[in-house]
């Protein structure tokens, strides 16, 4: 009889095992349909358990509803298969919420129950950001510090280096902090890279250096074209004011000139065609190349204007058509 109640439990246990990574699998296959069928071919409102109660979390359109759910399942004990990932995913609701006492309470407790979990590099940035939330800046640098020394590699240790930044520029240590972003932007590759010339860009049109804000958005838009940071950027350089009236006489004793900057590439042939779409104004079209930092870049110039005035009247003109920022420079 032991024996047969035994074979039954493990028939039990396994097909409720099955049955949830089936719907697991639906609901991340986007097959969300099938999911909620499923769910409700299996049980009542009345007779949910906690995995149940994770999968509806998932299938709820409102963000206060899931959440309810998730904390529901929590207590209704949940698989331990899924427990790790409702803690992740309150985590990122209590953050959006700005609920930092319920965000600490989620963090300290994944921490504690998952010492090496699979979210823990991400909780641990969580933890960083309750202490600068806190204007706790010295210990949220030295928890950063920790998180870096601890992941000092691939993707990880970017996202860390842009945490630092962040924390140093709240902390009004602009120095430092513009210094990890520029090494950061040198980088070949990762995600760090584009929010880093995004950073650059959106600080120097703070401080109303246009020249070195648009020199990065270039950047940023040949390295990383689709990047969301690049309209953001553009807003923001739309929004500073430029004034055309300049008194020329200083050009006409040096014999200075002006051009159209409209690209940035750190490829010379990237340059090349992209300067193919300006030959239709007959301006002379230049590619010189530049070295920032170690690094070598391909600048496109269009055009060669004797005063500013004539070089701004075509810089309008082209942003008006190709819906960029451009940049006039003295040559």
């Amino acid at each position: 009889m032991k024996k047969l109640l035994f074979t039954l439990f493990i028939v039990i246990a396994c097909s409720v095992t099955g049955y949830a990574e089936n719907v697991y699998s639906l609901i991340k296959k986007g097959r969300l349909a099938e999911a909620k069928d499923s769910l409700s071919q299996r049980s009542s409102a009345l007779n949910r358990n906690g995995d149940d109660l994770f999968f509806l979390s998932m299938l709820d359109e409102s963000a206060d509803k899931s959440a309810q759910l998730m904390e529901a399942s929590l207590r209704a004990s949940v698989s331990a298969s899924f427990r790790q990932e409702i803690y992740f995913k309150l985590a990122h609701y209590y953050f959006i919420k700005k609920d930092f006492r319920l965000l600490k309470k989620t963090v300290d407790e994944y921490l504690l129950n998952w010492e090496n979990g699979k979210y823990r590099s991400e909780m641990f940035r969580f933890r960083v950001y309750f202490e600068e939330n806190k204007k706790n800046f010295n210990s949220a640098i030295k928890g950063i510090d920790r998180y870096l020394l601890e992941y000092n590699k691939n993707d990880n240790y970017q996202y860390g280096l842009i945490d630092k930044a962040r924390i140093m520029y709240r902390y009004k240590k602009f120095v430092g902090a513009n210094k990890l972003l520029r090494n950061l932007s040198r980088e070949k590759s990762g995600p760090g890279v584009p929010q880093a010339l995004y950073a650059l860009a959106t600080d120097a049109i703070k401080n109303k250096k246009t020249d070195d804000a648009v020199f990065f958005y270039n950047i940023h838009r040949d390295g990383f074209p689709h990047s969301i940071g690049l309209d953001a950027t553009i807003d923001k350089l739309s929004g500073m004011t430029t004034s055309g009236d300049r008194d020329n006489r200083a050009e006409e004793y040096t014999g200075t000139f002006y051009s159209v900057q409209v690209g940035v590439f750190s490829s010379k042939s990237n340059a090349s065609n992209f300067s193919k779409s300006f030959k239709t104004y007959n301006k002379k079209i230049d590619i010189k190349s530049k070295r920032i930092s170690d690094k070598k870049y391909y600048v496109v110039f269009v055009g060669h204007f004797s005063t500013y005035n004539l070089a701004y009247t075509f810089k309008e003109t082209l942003e008006s058509k190709h819906r960029e920022v451009f940049q006039v420079i003295a040559r």
